[in-house]
């Protein structure tokens, strides 16, 4: 399976979820640390090969971190430096209007950044693409579909590595609804 685009599946509490994300080919699983404790996360993962795994680090405290075997971890703009302190790359969520007064403390790290992924824009077009242009000048930038406004095939044409899609949870074990998920990664599929 090929996409048009890199993928990074956010949110990912569950099996099903991670399954379905690693058969479509998505680049990236993310995992929550407040949902998601180390022994899920190597039962997850056990089952899975292709996508590389994130640890979404959500607000602070976030408890012992040394148990998930991860070379990527995903931080709020705020909690940087503490995030810096974990071994492996680094992706920041950082909303737009942010920019400008974090690119200077996110420019001496640029060589541990795997990504900015992009949440909260302006809703003014030609504002938020040029924005996304500087930024992806410095860093490769990824679109939070759950918080853009903007279409998808509007996204496709900015200057970005790709998108991030969330998953939900399940209704029980084995039973659940992939719409949200599929609605974008079936438009995303190389013919």
């Amino acid at each position: 399976m090929s996409l048009v685009t890199k993928v990074k599946a956010a949110n990912i509490t569950n099996l099903s979820d991670a399954r379905y994300c690693a058969g479509m080919g998505v680049d990236w699983i993310g995992f929550p640390v407040q949902q998601v404790n180390p022994t899920v996360f190597s039962e997850i993962t056990g089952w899975l090969s292709g996508p590389q795994w994130v640890v979404e680090l959500g607000s602070q405290p976030w408890g012992e971190l040394a148990a998930y075997p991860t070379s990527v971890w995903q931080c709020l703009l705020a909690d940087l430096d503490k995030a810096l302190e974990l071994p492996g790359r680094i992706m920041v969520q950082l909303e737009l209007q942010d920019w400008p007064d974090a690119k200077a403390n996110l420019l001496p790290s640029a060589d541990r950044i795997e990504a900015i992924v992009i949440s909260k824009f302006s809703g003014i077009p030609e504002s938020d693409k040029k924005a996304v242009e500087l930024i992806s000048q410095h860093f490769p930038v990824l679109i939070d579909m759950n918080e853009v406004g903007y279409e998808l095939v509007e996204i496709l044409t900015w200057n970005t590595v790709g998108i991030q899609l969330h998953g939900s949870s399940e209704e029980r074990p084995g039973l659940k609804d992939y719409t949200q998920l599929a609605d974008v990664l079936e438009k995303l599929e190389v013919d």
